[in-house]
């Protein structure tokens, strides 16, 4: 029986999907070290959000050099709490999508934004849309921007 194109790659996957975990907990782990703080000004929860986006940007550049994995790749919530280390789950074809405009994050569903409208929503995630401060601090230092 001849085997599809494609399927005969698992051996070579493994090792890459362990690598991209191993990515994975290292960032959340990086993450929950960071302290709480509370009263955050939407220019302080605006950078947090920044961060969580620079932070999903290189997953996706670390998900492509892997080349094709089915499901969807799981991404750290972009919401204001720095604590927060719940992950989110897109296709590469979503994340291209949201990161199509500086100021739209994605959060897990039910978390906090300060957003002014949500955009698009998905199984345990939003994509919200940051204006005012936020969408110009979204915009300065959107990675895609040379921010």
């Amino acid at each position: 029986m001849e085997k599809a194109p494609g399927t005969g790659n698992c051996s070579r996957l493994r090792p890459r999907r362990l690598e991209l975990r191993r990515a994975y907990r290292s960032l959340r782990s990086a993450h929950r070290s960071h302290k709480r703080r509370v009263g955050r000004s939407e220019e302080q929860a605006a950078r947090n959000e920044s961060v969580f986006r620079e932070a999903n940007e290189g997953i996706a550049a670390r998900r492509a050099e892997l080349g094709a994995i089915e499901g969807g790749t799981p991404f750290l919530c972009e919401c204001e709490e720095e604590s927060c280390t719940e992950l989110v789950h897109l296709t590469p074809e979503e994340y291209e999508a949201l990161r199509s405009e500086p100021n739209h994050f994605v959060i897990a569903s039910g978390h906090p934004s300060r957003a002014t409208k949500n955009i698009r929503e998905g199984d345990g995630w939003t994509i919200v849309a940051k204006d005012g401060v936020a969408g110009e601090i979204a915009r300065e230092t959107d990675p895609r921007r040379g921010g």
